[in-house]
């Protein structure tokens, strides 16, 4: 299946990403063996290795000596983790110009309703990391996307994420596109100053799926497991219709990169299965797919690949969003609903991994 998503232009990224993946060796085979051109830095993952793994003990001993606070140390904490992985993703990084090879590294969930907050945090982030291949993920709530653009323009890479809907998907599309248009204004290289956006597809299909099993819409359980598929091509058929404007030909005779897709299930316990079942069901030219460890060792044993399930697929996507429509499934309220609960399942686990470097 591995040859077949490469084929089709589909990247992998590792989703579960911790120190244990460095220290174990795991991150190195996976990227030698072209499973892995990126990586994402989850604090779930890195509470997970602090309390099941040693890992982290010889840092936090350390940082429990020093006056930091626990947030400082959280910090110094991920920017040494992001570190490591950059480096260990360069070659791809330089292999492929910049199109892969990158890490995304988040900041406190707290600070997502202050643009200025995450903007100066966001900055002095990218400092501490130091490498070219880093970038900084901000939610896309209406903050963060102002932040998103100021960071654009100083140079800094973004990942936007936690996008539930169309609308949210072109509102970061814009912010990209305006960051660009201040960054080369201002002298900085177009194609150094990359963005990715993720669509939460498992917890679209989670959310919708949820209501759909109510006693009050007893005939929709056909239409379990579409919402997030209709939405990921909805928003590729918007991707295409970006390339294809304009503002995005004044820009890339600049230089600038695509704003690449990436398909997710946030900071959801996802087994294996369910994992590569959504990236069959979600393949397109140009985006990638962040799963965890195990579903990218699962998939050597794969079969069953169909190839391009979202190009040119605008029109069944409407007729799904259509008849779920009519089953009462309003998508306005589900968007909103599941950006502020993104929100708040981040905001419990930076709370926790708070708690866990305090008591270290």
């Amino acid at each position: 299946m591995l040859e077949q998503l490469t084929a089709e232009g589909v990247g992998l990224w590792l989703d579960d990403f911790h120190r244990g993946r460095l220290l174990d060796g795991s991150l190195e085979r996976l990227v030698a063996e072209g499973l892995v051109g990126g990586v994402v830095s989850r604090p779930a993952a890195v509470v997970r290795a602090m309390t099941d793994t040693t890992a982290y003990h010889d840092q936090l001993n350390r940082l429990s000596t020093t006056a930091a606070s626990a947030e400082e140390r959280v910090y110094a904490l991920l920017a040494e983790d992001a570190r490591a992985a950059c480096t260990a993703l360069e070659p791809v990084f330089r292999a492929t110009n910049g199109m892969q090879g990158w890490v995304s590294l988040g900041i406190a969930p707290g600070l997502a309703s202050d643009a200025e907050a995450v903007t100066g945090r966001s900055k002095r982030l990218a400092e501490l990391v130091d490498r070219p291949n880093l970038l900084i993920r901000i939610p896309a709530t209406g903050e963060g996307l102002v932040a998103v653009g100021e960071l654009l323009a100083h140079g800094v890479g973004v990942h936007i994420a936690s996008v539930y809907s169309v609308p949210r998907y072109v509102q970061a599309v814009d912010a990209y596109f305006r960051g660009l248009e201040r960054a080369t204004a201002d002298g900085h290289t177009a194609s150094a100053v990359a963005s990715l956006v993720s669509v939460d597809v498992g917890h679209l299909n989670a959310g919708v799926d949820a209501l759909l099993d109510g006693p009050a819409r007893p005939h929709a359980a056909v239409l379990r497991g579409y919402a997030g598929v209709a939405v990921a091509q909805l928003v590729y058929h918007r991707y295409e219709e970006s390339l294809g404007c304009s503002d995005w030909r004044s820009l890339v005779a600049e230089g600038a990169r695509p704003q690449r897709l990436l398909w997710t299930s946030e900071n959801a316990p996802e087994s294996p299965r369910s994992a590569l079942d959504r990236v069959e069901r979600v393949i397109a030219w140009m985006t990638s797919h962040a799963l965890p460890q195990a579903a990218l060792e699962e998939l050597r044993h794969r079969e069953g690949f169909h190839g391009d399930t979202l190009s040119g697929e605008h029109g069944s996507a409407c007729r799904t969003l259509d008849e779920l429509g009519r089953v009462g499934v309003t998508f306005d309220s589900i968007a909103r609903d599941l950006e502020v609960a993104a929100i708040e399942r981040e905001r419990a686990v930076w709370e926790r991994l708070l708690t866990v470097v305090q008591a270290g």
